[in-house]
């Protein structure tokens, strides 16, 4: 028996790996099925963009049970029952990654309303809430997700303009973002949205094989589905 965390795109994937080579997994998840690919398949432009990652999860037949599993070593799992302990010994895990938090030297001045991380940005936009009116993105590194992201934005009414730049910002306002100064340009905007990269997820320490993006800490799915595809059991 092999325990499986999380069942994004990486968890279901290497369940469905595991029992095509006659492994029994069990795939646990505190959340829901489809880790943040779930939250893209709430915005269209991201559904289109991640079609092929979004399906594969969608169409799979893997049992997910709810639990968080706070242990591997040894194996406890919260669930809807209480906390419950097993003896399980082999374990992938496939929490995920997070976002950055902006450091201070790269996004300073005011600390207002309207300054998101783009996961949380693209959270509230599955939400159908609404970030702002002029939306400012800066990115410190290029990713494919700008694309569909500033196209839904665009779609939806939204001034968007999209800067990948490693330059510090400085945001002013009184209590909400007004302007963001970058490279020595002045912006006006009412809403921020920084990328600076992502971390792995992986709150309990959990100890196993890590796959997928807990590993490549990344939006792109391509290299995700690499990391998976190379696993050796």
């Amino acid at each position: 028996m092999v325990v499986v965390v999380g069942a994004g795109f990486a968890g279901i994937s290497v369940a469905e790996k595991l029992r095509g080579e006659g492994v029994e997994a069990k795939v646990y998840e505190m959340r829901g099925k489809g880790g943040e690919l779930a939250e893209f398949a709430r915005i269209e432009e991201f559904k289109e963009y991640y079609a092929k990652y979004i399906e594969k999860v969608e169409e799979s037949e893997v049992e997910v049970i709810k639990g968080c599993v706070v242990s591997t070593n040894p194996f406890k799992v919260i669930s809807p029952r209480g906390l419950e302990v097993g003896e399980e010994d082999n374990f992938f895990i496939c929490t995920g990654a997070v976002d950055l938090t902006p450091a201070a030297s790269e996004i300073y001045g005011k600390r207002v309303a309207g300054i998101y991380t783009l996961e949380t940005a693209i959270r509230l936009l599955a939400m159908g809430k609404r970030i702002g009116n002029k939306v400012l993105v800066i990115a410190r590194k290029d990713e494919g997700i700008l694309k569909p992201l500033e196209n839904h934005l665009a779609d939806r009414d939204y001034e968007v303009e999209v800067l990948v730049s490693k330059e510090p910002a400085e945001v002013y306002g009184s209590r909400r973002v007004e302007r963001v100064e970058v490279g020595g340009e002045s912006i006006s905007c009412d809403a921020l949205v920084v990328y600076g990269g992502r971390l792995p997820f992986n709150p309990k320490n959990l100890k196993g094989k890590l796959a997928g993006n807990v590993v490549e800490c990344t939006y792109d799915y391509e290299k995700v589905e690499k990391n998976v595809q190379s696993i050796m059991f």
